[in-house]
This record gives structure tokens, C-alpha cells and sequence, in this order.
């Protein structure tokens, strides 16, 4: 089959003359809420196959993708600057603790309620992570930096593959598993992550593509982490 796009490991970074190396054993890891059936397929908790609601990237336009990028960067402001610094910079599920705590609080839950909440979200964030470096790794999409249009980003862009972004699938597994446990927190929720996901193309590391089928993708492991606690009526705030 024809590869209609850049592959990571085939183009260096700027500045450096061999392609990049990465980590790609997180996409063979144990999950809590997903397994992994036969053929590198993946099966929901009630064991069904699950088909992914993301877009092959032999489907995607990249050279659009690379206008868009260019052309963000050209026009930055210093609201997308200080959105791109503070959702790239230390750990992402560390942000989103502190919101779950600072909602928790909000709700006056004890702590066996929000020792719960966060077990379930940080399961479906291991379920995510697994999930999203399987795909990274084999479908190998090259960053926008591996282009050789000398792009000024605003943060170093991380050394493993770009599609679908990382930052993205989180927020929208976040997005979804925290709106079931804080149903009036959802349109709130919704921005939040949103502009965690955006976040990436102001920062230059990531296609929009990346972004919003990423979001797409975690939603939809969010919903099937959703699904498994409504079975278990698992909703704290009941």
C-alpha cells in the first residue's frame, strides 16, 4: 500500500541528521476497562469489538494540514501562546487532577468519592494512553516540524509520532468520564478540554487534524468507560 504521507521515522528533526526514535511498548500495555483481542483488534467491557471513530491517515489531506499550521503560527496571539505554554508544559493528567479535586470540592464529596473518581479516571487514562501510542505507532505520521519549512514553534515538539495527539485523546476521555461524574460541570468541561486539544496546533506540534480526531477518539473511549459504570451504577453523585 502506498503511504500518501511523511512517516516519523523516516525524516530527522531540524537540526539533526538521523530520524527520531521512540517508545512504542505503551501500545502493548495491560487495560482496565478495554482489552485486546485477536489481530491487534480491541474489544469494549462487554466484549465487543470496537470499531474507532478516527480517520485513516491516507484519507487525510496533510499538505492542507501543513498550510493550517503554517499559517496559525504566522498569526498567534499571546492568549494562544500562554494556552499553548500552560497545557504543554509539566504533566497534562496532573492539570487535570487538580481540576477533579477543585471540583470534588466544589460538590463537598468525602474522600471515598473522590478516591473512586479519580481511580476510574485514571484507568481510562491508562486505557487511553495504550490505545493512542498503538495508533501513533502504526500509523508512524510524521510532525509538522518534519517538513523542512523551518516552523517557529512556540514549544519543542516531542519525540514520538504525530497522529492522533496525545493531548487530545486525553481531553476527550477526560471530557466525557468527568461530565458523567459532574453532570453540571459539562459545558464547562467541554471548553476546557477543547482548548487543551487546540492547544497543540498553537504550539505548533501537532496538525488540527491531529487535534480534532483525537478528541473524537477519546470521546469515544470515554463513552465506553461511561457505559461500563452506568451498568454498575457507579455514578458517585447519585
Amino acid at each position: 500500500m502506498r503511504i500518501s504521507y511523511r512517516r516519523w521515522t523516516e525524516f530527522p528533526y531540524p537540526g539533526e541528521s538521523l530520524p527520531p526514535k521512540g517508545s512504542p511498548e505503551a501500545g502493548n500495555w495491560p487495560m482496565f476497562f478495554i482489552s485486546r483481542g485477536r489481530d491487534n483488534d480491541f474489544l469494549d467491557p462487554f466484549h465487543q469489538r470496537i470499531i474507532w471513530r478516527v480517520k485513516n491517515p491516507l484519507d487525510i489531506d496533510w499538505e492542507t494540514e501543513l498550510f493550517i499550521v503554517e499559517e496559525t503560527l504566522k498569526s498567534l496571539t499571546s492568549q494562544q501562546i500562554r494556552i499553548a505554554q500552560y497545557w504543554g508544559t509539566g504533566e497534562l493528567t496532573a492539570k487535570i487532577t487538580t481540576l477533579i479535586f477543585n471540583l470534588a470540592e466544589k460538590y463537598m464529596l468525602g474522600s471515598p468519592s473522590v478516591a473512586r473518581i479519580q481511580s476510574y479516571f485514571h484507568a481510562a487514562m491508562n486505557d487511553t494512553f495504550v490505545i493512542t501510542w498503538f495508533l501513533k505507532y502504526h500509523w508512524d505520521v510524521a510532525r509538522p516540524n518534519q517538513y523542512g519549512r523551518n516552523l517557529s514553534t512556540v514549544l519543542f515538539t516531542p519525540r514520538f509520532p504525530a497522529y492522533p495527539s496525545a493531548h487530545a485523546t486525553v481531553a476527550g476521555c477526560a471530557e466525557t468520564v468527568l461530565s458523567y461524574f459532574f453532570p453540571q460541570e459539562s459545558s464547562e468541561l467541554i471548553k476546557i478540554m477543547e482548548e487543551s486539544a487546540q492547544s497543540r496546533l498553537y504550539a505548533g506540534v501537532h496538525f488540527n487534524v491531529d487535534n480534532k480526531e483525537g478528541l473524537s477518539l477519546g470521546r469515544q473511549i470515554g463513552e465506553l468507560v461511561v457505559s461500563f459504570l452506568r451498568a454498575q451504577n457507579l455514578n458517585t453523585l447519585q
